[in-house]
């Protein structure tokens, strides 16, 4: 998971898939989803049929380039595998909201509802496995001037985030399973603790350092 070719590999099939289903594409396919996991915009098949592969390279490519002029580069090296492996996940997650996209146009049997909530669900846990091997960056992890301003501050609120985003993804998974009144609800509660959470916590841990600091 870790191997920096795996994302263009992916890439790659999201292309293949993308042009493979491309004649039998209605003339509109749904390419965003409420908090509910129900479709609630729709765009004409080109070139919707290729914004997730599209919105996958985008970000791959900037990734590259922003941890290319990041000031704090050299950062990278100490966390390089998670670096990778983060990215890669982010691409498998724009490759299942693909087939979603695609296959729901096509008529396949997706519950696009439930799957929706999981597959994020599912991102937010990943993220939390991997966040507390982050070192300070500008450009991923929870960058607040806290954290960018102390490498304790950075530390301990990524350990915090590792759990929260967990937390949060467990939360968002069980909406999946809920009444379709209550998913907003839980799904909401899930983003607030994974992320909110940390924000706050950074400027607490910053001033109890300050305080530290000058006792």
């Amino acid at each position: 998971m870790s191997k920096p070719w795996l994302g263009p590999v992916v890439l790659a099939a999201m292309a293949v898939f993308a042009l493979a289903a491309y004649p039998s594409l209605p003339d509109q396919v749904p390419t965003h989803w409420g908090l509910t996991g129900e479709a609630d915009d729709w765009m004409p098949k080109w070139p919707g049929a290729f914004l997730p592969v599209s919105l996958g390279a985008g970000v791959w490519v900037l990734l590259l380039v922003l941890r290319r002029i990041d000031p704090r580069r050299a950062h990278y090296e100490s966390f390089r595998g998670t670096f990778w492996l983060l990215l890669n996940v982010l691409m498998l997650f724009f490759a299942l909201l693909q087939v979603v996209s695609l296959g729901t146009a096509l008529g396949w049997p997706l519950d696009a509802e439930r799957v929706i909530p999981l597959a994020v669900g599912l991102l937010f846990i990943a993220l939390g496995s991997y966040l507390p091997r982050v070192r300070s960056n500008w450009w991923i992890g929870i960058r607040t001037p806290w954290t960018l301003e102390s490498e304790r501050v950075w530390r301990e609120t990524h350990r915090l985030a590792g759990r929260t985003f967990t937390v949060g993804g467990l939360l968002t998974m069980g909406a999946a399973l809920l009444p379709r009144e209550l998913r907003p609800l839980v799904a909401l509660l899930g983003l607030f603790v994974a992320g909110f959470i940390p924000v706050v916590y950074s400027y607490l841990a910053y001033r109890r350092a300050q305080r530290e600091r000058h006792a």
